[in-house]
């Protein structure tokens, strides 16, 4: 059974702020109980004028503290932690029961910071949640009031990922899309794109298309990953932006399905990687499209993410800081030049078709030469460009026409190997993750889309832990024998 936690004594167990500590009183169930309640259904779905909560840390090595700020109507509140994994199919397993704990609303407690627009809640910490013992993934808090939940995600960070896999949480895209308070990198509440804000802050709740991307993207690739059975290493990209060197020593790294925001650090970290000979994985598209910074020094490092979108309005000038889309000036580095492919086509949906069924990982799903899988494609997608700034060599093992905003364009999965020995695969389409781990007929995605998706992401992360990709399984390059336009054909922004 997971352990009840109280309150600490006053003046006994406190975070750093001072507020008090939880502690389990009871001794946890090793491993945690599987279940599928790590989801929360829509009836079970807290109101915001009921309880909303945050923590600023987005990452936390085992054994910190993660501080969890709460406001609620409520007159108590109490924590279930669940950490995501395969756990015999459900997704996940609780591990504690936290609180009660006592409630109080702190919703008005807001700014706005003036340059940036950027929306913070100034809410004090309730309480701090112990992470001592606690193996590192991917985790949901749920924060309860009357029976209703909201979710908290942190990811608890590997020290060493020595000979791992690493998966990196896109934390920089959930919070672009994040528009608790008003604001985004993509609008205002009744402003449009050019009422944005210039930055987000990690400091705040996630409204639906904030936490959206977090089950659609990450959740997804963390189940399958724990199936897979190989050594793995969690990170978030904003730990890469403040330290790159954690990911020294990786076999691979796997980045999620919307990767959509870079830092340079980052996309450093990730380069050196592959120059070293450690294997690339990108499971969606749209990866690496905006150039961001992220806070690295005082109180607020890595909970500020900023990106103009301009190199015109953007302080920063004639910089590789400035951030504008990273293919464009100031100091070019188009997506592909890491990526393989760049971003072309949204809206888009269509069928994935094979274009080497003899490819190394198509192994085990007895595909043939023009095999399509409905729904596979979209709703955004990259493709294979024959440009200077693709990487050589460059196999296309699959090749698959679509629409994109009502034109034909296509998609493609890309292979590229270098001297290190590095593989460098990507899917070039977000409903990638989206296929995983089970059919979802009302998005389209029937199951045998479902069971090529699975086992080809699981052969990734097998082939990635199995050492450098490219050694065993040098890149092919018969790109050039893809007739496609050099040019954008969607008008993709």
């Amino acid at each position: 059974m997971a352990g009840v936690a109280t309150l600490a004594a006053c003046g006994q167990s406190t975070g750093s702020s001072g507020e008090p500590i939880a502690e389990p009183q009871v001794e946890q169930t090793p491993g945690g109980k599987p279940t599928k309640s790590w989801f929360i259904k829509a009836s079970k779905r807290a109101p915001a004028s009921l309880i909303e909560a945050y923590t600023p840390n987005t990452s936390v090595l085992p054994g910190e503290l993660i501080p969890i700020h709460v406001s609620t109507s409520a007159n108590d509140w109490s924590i279930e932690v669940f950490r995501i994994g395969d756990y015999d199919g459900l997704g996940g397993a609780k591990m504690q029961t936290l609180g009660p704990f006592p409630g109080q609303e702190h919703k008005d407690q807001t700014s706005v910071d003036e340059q940036t627009k950027a929306v913070r809640a100034d809410w004090p910490s309730a309480v701090a949640v112990d992470s001592a013992g606690w193996e590192p993934g991917f985790y949901l808090l749920h924060a309860i009031a009357k029976g209703k939940k909201t979710e908290i995600p942190v990811v608890v960070r590997t020290a060493d990922v020595a000979d791992r896999v690493a998966v990196i949480a896109s934390v920089t895209t959930w919070q672009a899309y994040n528009l608790w308070g008003g604001r985004s990198l993509y609008n205002n509440v009744g402003g449009g794109f050019d009422g944005r804000s210039y930055a987000v802050n990690t400091n705040r709740p996630f409204d639906e298309k904030g936490r959206g991307k977090i089950y659609a993207f990450e959740i997804p690739v963390v189940r399958v990953a724990e199936e897979s059975g190989v050594p793995l290493a969690y990170l978030t990209n904003i730990d890469l932006s403040l330290a790159p060197e954690q990911l020294a020593g990786a076999v691979g790294a796997v980045s999620t399905g919307h990767d959509e925001y870079w830092s340079v650090p980052y996309r450093n970290a990730l380069a050196t990687l592959r120059d070293n000979g450690g294997n690339l994985a990108f499971l969606g598209a749209n990866t690496g499209y905006w150039r961001v910074r992220v806070s690295d020094s005082g109180p607020d490092a890595g909970q500020i993410v900023t990106c103009y979108k301009s190199a015109a309005l953007d302080p920063v000038k004639n910089s590789r800081q400035t951030t504008a889309r990273w293919r464009d000036e100031p100091k070019p580095e188009p997506e592909n030049t890491v990526v393989g492919q760049l971003y072309d086509a949204f809206p888009a949906s269509g069928a994935l078709e094979i274009r080497d069924p003899d490819f190394f990982l198509f192994d085990g799903t007895g595909v043939s030469a023009g095999t399509k899988f409905p729904g596979l494609l979209g709703p955004e997608t990259d493709r294979y460009y024959d440009l200077s700034t693709t990487p050589r060599p460059m196999q296309i093992p699959a090749l698959s026409e679509l629409l994109g905003k009502g034109k034909p364009t296509w998609s493609t999965i890309t292979y590229y190997t270098n001297d290190a020995g590095a593989g460098v695969v990507s899917t070039g389409t977000m409903a990638w993750c989206r296929s995983l781990p089970r059919p979802r007929t009302i998005a389209g995605i029937p199951a045998e889309t479902t069971e090529f998706a699975k086992r080809v992401t699981i052969n990734i992360f097998q082939q990635s832990a199995a050492g450098p990709m490219g050694k065993e399984h040098p890149a092919v390059d018969d790109s050039r024998d893809v007739n496609l336009p050099k040019t954008n054909t969607t008008g993709a922004a």
